[in-house]
């Protein structure tokens, strides 16, 4: 029956739904029947005794306090309390009445006497009633009280026997209903046919499943191949059972589907060809974005109903080749040479039907994958937005192993499919090779194929041959380009497995850290809260000695005020003052050298404050730069002997009579100095003099006519200080050169960097000469002289790279890392699959 003739009958046929009356459970009621003279009618009212006796076993429960804490407890769930509401209420319903004339009752027993015939002899015999003009004069007739009670318990019965004969539906609807809800007892056209289909497809299935059993008692070959044919019947009724019912059930949504598509079209054309406004444009963007919605869920249900279907179509298919297995165990060779047709004929089915099904659930997970991504770059900030990303990235892979998993069968199923094809051919190739060919007689062979049709059969014999033989070897490089495609998907199988695992231990690192790093925040806590803690204690106890130190004591603490204190500081710094003027004096005298390049420098000298006494270490320390207590002492250690008889003298000359007899403290002993260096013989002295720096001398004259002030200018000539300098500058000089002479060129190169003297040598560029026989585009070193020209990059390029930037928010960056995770265990596309050499797959 087509969909139109179905939709015409729909506005003229009613369906009824089957088994509508029927009860689920037996219920015990009970009727009372009385007559009520006031309005002369039977009054009858029906008790449910088993709804009474749940309510009040209800009641006696409820009153006890361990149920009414259970049933008033907070932590009962919403959901429970809804669903006991209803049936509370369902409850509640257990009496029906109803006042019924004798007419009424009339009427009652003609509608069960419609429903079940063996109501008819059982209505009591009501008394007449006048109607018209007569029942205005007369009034009803009246009964006496005996007659009374015989109805009443004639119409008890009646109804008892009514209830068990029609059921407890039919009879409440008939005696107490005030309305009939049609959707109650009707069923939609639609409905009916889905249950149609589905009927129809369980016969079939049964048909199948009883065909298959007769196998187990099939013992002839003959008998075995007529029931193979009623096996094919009956698959192929199966299918198209299963067919119809998909095709129905897949039609509203390919009509959804299909509605959308065209809505989305005509929102597009009247966006750019029409003059809207923008609140209109807004409202049909977001029309559009509906309409997407709608189809795509649509897109989703087709998937799903069409992976459902080929579950069914394989499954019987592979009963049925499951079951010709077992029957090749029972036969022969060749006997089982007459089923070898339909084997390979199975084999190849089943391969197909489930290499379909396989294909459907590869769309259906893809799809899911893709919406996973869409939700991960769609997730807002929030508290659980990272818990959000990690339960959807955990979702991904096992999508995604899923997929992995359904791709490898696909690979199986082609696999399967190529070895059906390979055995069907290698059968023929067998068959057209052991096939015995009868010729008439002939005295040589060339005379038999000087013959035209003898050489064009065989030569047509040949062709046919190579044929199946060309396409054996293709079948079998299409196997080993399988073979290949499953060694890629077991790699990236495990690579997503890797990945995974490594993801989840950086989870429970994470983890573990977190709780490590909240451990540790807690016990330092703990540890201040204890000092705190132990610090108040300390401190109450000290005030509690302070306080019973005074109880005891009284009036023998005296504070000093701040003015009395402050007295007593000045007058004990006016006693130190005077003791350090009585003190003697003490000068030091710092002379600095800082090698080579500090040869125009001049002394330092410093007077001891006599503000604040210091000792004579932090005389040193000051009057000193800070390296001159380790670089000058061993300098004036190192120096020749000739150099110390000269300096003694003039240093000698340097110490006045007026100085004090006790000198300060010495200080504290120096470290042994270093051997002396040997003298430089005439080849190492012209060498170092070509090492000679040139370094450029300041005037001296500035520094010696800077007068020195105070005590030092007395105690001091100015030509002595200059002859002290020079001894210096020529014993530096010398004794840098030593150093020089004895000390590697790198330690050279560094005491030149400290003292600020190492110029570098200009050199000139030196061009290397071409080879003779070499090109200069050739030419490596000459491509690199020349440079490498920049390309321009576009203001395009730099904001792409900018926005691929790492973002500071936690969540981006979160997203983004799962993304390039789900890249990396992901394939990297269909294509670099499908880009393995397979010139003649579709072939």
């Amino acid at each position: 029956m087509s969909f139109n003739l179905e939709d015409t009958l729909e506005s003229d046929w009613v369906a009824v739904r089957p088994n509508v009356f029927e009860e689920k459970e037996r219920r015990k009621f009970v009727f009372i029947v009385a007559w009520n003279e006031v309005e002369g009618k039977f009054a009858i009212t029906c008790h449910n005794r088993t709804a009474q006796r749940q309510r009040s076993a209800d009641k006696a429960g409820g009153r006890s306090p361990a149920r009414q804490q259970q049933r008033d407890s907070p932590a009962q769930s919403p959901a429970r309390k809804a669903r006991e509401e209803p049936e509370e209420g369902e409850e509640e319903e257990c009496s029906w009445a109803g006042l019924f004339s004798f007419q009424d009752l009339r009427a009652v027993h003609q509608q069960l006497c419609s429903v079940s015939s063996e109501l008819e002899p059982c209505l009591p015999t009501f008394p007449e009633e006048p109607s018209g003009v007569w029942s205005v004069l007369f009034g009803p007739s009246e009964l006496s009280e005996a007659e009374v009670e015989d109805l009443g318990r004639q119409l008890r019965l009646y109804l008892g026997h009514a209830l068990d004969t029609s059921g407890w539906k039919i009879l409440s609807q008939v005696l107490f209903a005030d309305s009939d809800d049609p959707e109650e007892y009707y069923q939609s056209l639609s409905e009916l046919r889905h249950k149609g289909y589905e009927e129809g497809l369980q016969r079939a299935r049964k048909r199948l499943q009883e065909l298959l059993e007769k196998h187990k008692t099939t013992e002839v070959m003959v008998d075995l191949l007529d029931l193979y044919q009623l096996e094919d019947e009956a698959y192929s009724n199966v299918v198209e059972a299963t067919t119809e019912l998909y095709q129905y059930l897949l039609q509203p949504f390919r009509d959804m589907r299909e509605l959308a598509m065209l809505r989305r079209q005509q929102i597009k054309i009247s966006i750019e060809n029409d003059y809207l406004g923008p609140r209109r444009i807004e409202s049909l963007k977001k029309e559009d974005a509906d309409w997407q919605k709608k189809a795509h869920m649509a897109v989703l249900s087709i998937q799903d109903l069409t992976v459902k279907y080929f579950e069914i179509t394989a499954r019987a298919q592979k009963a049925v080749f499951d079951r010709m297995r077992g029957d090749q165990k029972k036969f022969g060779k060749t006997a089982w040479a007459a089923a070898v047709e339909r084997v390979e004929k199975l084999q190849y089915g089943v391969a197909k039907e489930t290499l379909q099904l396989m294909r459907a659930k590869e769309i259906c997970l893809e799809q899911k994958k893709h919406a996973l991504k869409d939700q991960m770059q769609s997730l807002q900030g929030g508290t659980e937005a990272i818990a959000v990303l990690d339960e959807l990235e955990a979702d991904y892979y096992d999508h995604q192993l899923q997929l992995y998993e359904v791709q490898f069968e696909i690979l199986k199923c082609e696999e399967l499919l190529l070895t059906a094809q390979l055995e069907s051919i290698k059968r023929q190739i067998s068959e057209k090779t052991d096939e015995v060919v009868y010729y008439d007689t002939y005295e040589s062979m060339e005379a038999m194929l000087a013959t035209e049709d003898m050489a064009a059969s065989i030569h047509i014999q040949r062709v046919e041959l190579q044929k199946l033989q060309q396409k054996v070897r293709q079948l079998e490089a299409k196997r080993g380009r399988i073979s290949a495609k499953k060694a890629y998907l077991r790699n990236k199988k495990e690579i997503c497995i890797a990945k995974h695992s490594e993801k989840i231990q950086q989870r429970l690192h994470s983890d573990e850290g977190y709780r490590a790093a909240q451990l540790k925040q807690e016990k330092q806590e703990d540890e201040e809260e204890r000092k705190s803690t132990w610090v108040s204690q300390e401190r109450q106890k000290t005030l509690d000695r302070l306080r019973t130190f005074k109880q005891r004591h009284p009036g023998q603490v005296v504070l000093k005020s701040t003015r009395l204190r402050f007295s007593h500081e000045r007058r004990r710094s006016t006693i130190r003052t005077t003791s350090s003027t009585d003190a003697p004096q003490s000068l030091s005298v710092s002379i600095q050298t800082q090698g080579l390049s500090d040869l125009g420098d001049t002394e330092v000298l410093q007077p001891i404050k006599t503000q604040k006494p210091e000792t004579t270490t932090q005389l040193e320390d000051s009057s000193l730069p800070p390296n001159a207590i380790t670089s000058e002492l061993p300098l004036m250690t190192s120096l020749p002997t000739f150099t110390h008889e000269k300096l003694e003298p003039e240093i000698s000359t340097l110490q006045p009579s007026s100085l004090p007899a006790s000198p300060p403290p010495p200080p504290p002993p120096l470290p042994p100095p270093p051997p002396p260096p040997l003298p430089p013989s005439k080849q190492d002295t012209d060498t170092l003099e070509i090492r000679v720096i040139h370094v450029k001398k300041e005037t001296e004259e500035k520094d010696g006519a800077k007068p020195v002030s105070g005590p030092l200018a007395q105690l001091f000539d100015s030509s002595q200080l200059l002859n002290a300098r020079k001894t210096l500058k020529k014993t530096g000089a010398l004794e840098g050169i030593q150093r020089r002479r004895v000390s590697s060129p790198m330690d050279e190169v560094l005491a030149s960097l400290k003292r600020g003297s190492f110029h570098l040598k200009k050199v000139e560029q030196r061009a290397l000469p071409p080879f003779p026989d070499e090109d200069e585009s050739n030419n490596i070193l000459a491509q690199i002289r020349k440079g490498v020209k920049l390309k321009k990059v576009q203001k395009e390029a730099l904001r792409e790279s900018f926005t691929l930037l790492p973002d500071t928010d936690p969540l981006t960056r979160s997203i983004h890392e799962a993304l390039r995770r789900i890249k990396e265990a992901s394939p990297e596309s269909e294509d670099e699959e499908e880009s393995l050499p397979c010139t003649d797959w579709e072939n």
